[in-house]
């Protein structure tokens, strides 16, 4: 078969013209139709294809950006920078994904079926070209991003003076939906191509007075976004005080859009725009500015407008909530959009759209979200959260079923009103469900594996819901899960974290041994403990001691401790020893210790001194050893 020719004449393709944009300008050039080009440079080889799919305003397989390169008489990188994967490092959306190419979820954040425009861009420089065939169609006036032009201070435009029809729409929503007019020869780049009764053509490069003017804040702000798309633009900026990529930043910036329109009207108090406001205010699912009505688009509170104005107003809105230091401020807002609705968190819109979609957000916007979202659900309504929001540093098998007391001391201590149990319990769990993800249940089922105890597992079951109602009365509601945030960062910066699962597992089924026991017992009557009185060496102390020891090494909780001596013992004996133990725990708690329960306990910091050592590097607790002899 002979390899087509390239075309006789071409044009130079203009600074960050968009693919259907030049075929336009090319057509009117070489006064055919620009269907015929598509079939002329071999991106689509039948004629009744002749149209121009909308994956390929995205991409082009590396054969075809070359044969066409070379058909144009252009580069392949002026090709490249046609296509609008030429933002993908730096703006998601933009790359090729899906079946075939096809637009995707991330895609809804493109313009593939309109464009916006600038009248006076189209209108071009006063070169002989540009005023022979007109200024270009630009591919970054298709990102929603971009609602504004700087050289000539004012908002992009989207639908025509005239026919008030958007502009560049699609014949149909389909991928395969091709520019109107493709089959139609004679019409310049710049006319209005719309088709209602009878053809529109109006020129849109010709001045609109209605046309709004820019302020410098706005222009400011478009600066600032159109420097992050650049490809040699800044290589990070600061979101919600972490580092964060251009592609993570304007995944949050949609993400936080998406949060304000469907929060709406909560959100009211975050926006200052009224034209925004108008917008929101109105039922926005008839509104003919939001391009999707896919029946697979679970909420159009996602879709970017065509609208410049308001568009650029909801950015601003969402780029304030996205650049304090303190993410912890994010969470805050997110936490009052979300827990106003009469729903639940994980029954809002946004919060079951976040979960399923997973977007590729920063570091300090999953730390803010995992904080409000992952939380306090149920076993039954948590399919969603399944897997942790934020990827931490620490792992479950880090947290302490009871907390460290010095984690306790610096964060949790001050809290008053509420019993130190629930909070210690509560905050391990939280902790558990930062690394792991899913319900609380979840959470408790893996850190306390040896409850039998029906009334204990109710107890710890009752913590969380304890401080969630004491929360509601505290001054700062938020108080406990800002306490909970600072915590996590802690642990995420730390690399001395313990693995307290190993410890656990070492223990599952540990006691004291006999042999040490008596040697425990031989050191608490020794002259340099004191005497004078009657001392109790039965199975019920050694029990007593070896659940203690557990919780010194394990810095769990005494109704999670594995009691292999007293399930030798029949019932009434258990359930005996069973108040034995937390009578002992109480005393420990409140510190009111007997003068033995001092005697004792020095002596079990010295044995877990010298066993967690053991523990943590062979994974294994010795039974016939101890620190003496």
């Amino acid at each position: 078969m002979t390899q087509p020719r390239p075309l006789a004449r071409s044009l130079a393709p203009l600074p960050d013209e968009s693919l259907p944009g030049f075929f336009l300008r090319l057509a009117c050039r070489l006064d055919t139709s620009p269907s015929e080009l598509v079939v002329r440079t071999g991106l689509v080889n039948r004629a009744h294809l002749a149209v121009l799919p909308m994956p390929l305003l995205i991409s082009l397989s590396g054969d075809q950006r070359h044969n066409l390169a070379k058909m144009i008489k252009a580069t392949d990188a002026e090709v490249d920078a046609m296509l609008l994967d030429s933002y993908s490092d730096r703006y998601p959306p933009a790359a090729a994904s899906g079946r075939n190419g096809l637009a995707n979820f991330q895609q809804r954040w493109l313009f593939l079926h309109a464009t916006r425009y600038c009248p006076q861009c189209l209108a071009g420089r006063d070169t002989a070209v540009e005023q022979a065939f007109g200024g270009p169609w630009k591919n970054s006036w298709r990102l929603p991003p971009v609602f504004a032009c700087l050289e000539h201070r004012r908002f992009l435009e989207h639908v025509c003076p005239e026919c008030k029809s958007l502009v560049l729409l699609t014949t149909t929503r389909s991928s395969a939906g091709h520019l109107p007019r493709w089959n139609r020869d004679g019409l310049h780049p710049a006319q209005c191509r719309a088709f209602l009764e009878g053809e529109c053509g109006r020129r849109l490069d010709q001045e609109d007075s209605t046309a709004q003017p820019l302020s410098t804040e706005y222009s400011q702000f478009q600066r600032f976004l159109l420097d992050l798309l650049d490809r040699n633009g800044p290589q990070s900026i600061d979101v919600l005080g972490h580092p964060a990529s251009p592609g993570h930043y304007f995944t949050d910036l949609r993400t936080t859009c998406h949060l304000l329109r469907a929060s709406w009207p909560n959100s009211r108090y975050l926006l200052d725009d009224q034209k925004l406001t108008e917008f929101l205010d109105g039922d926005s699912s008839e509104d003919t500015a939001t391009l999707s009505k896919s029946k697979f688009v679970r909420t159009i509170s996602d879709m970017p407008q065509m609208a410049s104005r308001p568009q650029a107003a909801l950015l601003m809105a969402a780029d304030r909530l996205l650049r304090p230091d303190d993410h912890g401020d994010f969470a805050d807002h997110l936490r009052t959009l979300l827990h106003d609705n009469e729903r639940r968190p994980s029954k809002v819109d946004w919060t079951r759209a976040f979960l399923e979609a997973r977007p590729k957000c920063s570091e300090g916007f999953l730390q803010s979200v995992s904080s409000v979202v992952q939380t306090y659900a149920k076993t039954n309504k948590a399919r969603n959260l399944k897997e942790p929001i934020l990827t931490t540093r620490f792992c479950p098998e880090h947290i302490p079923q009871f907390l460290e007391n010095d984690w306790y001391q610096k964060y949790f201590a001050h809290m008053d009103g509420i019993a130190t149990v629930h909070l210690r319990r509560t905050a391990a769990l939280r902790l558990f469900q930062t690394a792991a993800g899913g319900p609380i249940q979840k959470a408790a089922d893996r850190m306390g594996p040896f409850l039998t105890n029906s009334g204990a597992i109710s107890r710890i079951a009752d913590s969380p819901k304890c401080v969630h109602r004491w929360a509601r009365t505290r001054p700062d509601p938020l108080e406990f899960e800002s306490a909970i945030r600072s915590l996590a960062a802690e642990l995420d910066s730390r690399d001395d974290l313990i693995d307290y699962e190993r410890r656990r597992k070492a223990l599952a089924a540990w006691c004291i041994a006999p042999e040490t026991w008596a040697t425990i017992c031989s050191r608490m009557v020794n002259p340099q403990y004191g005497g004078g009185w009657n001392p109790d060496f039965t199975d019920r102390k050694r029990n007593i001691a070896s659940v203690m020891l557990w919780t010194l090494m394990t810095q769990g909780e005494h109704v999670f401790a594995p009691t292999p001596i007293a399930n030798q013992q029949d019932p009434e004996t258990q359930r005996k020893w069973e108040v034995s133990v937390a009578a002992f725990w109480a005393r420990q708690r409140h510190s009111v210790r007997r003068p033995t329960d001092n005697q004792l306990m020095a002596l079990l910091e010295e044995y877990a001194a010298y066993l967690t050592p053991i523990i943590d590097r062979t994974g294994s607790a010795p039974t016939e050893t101890s620190p003496w002899g």
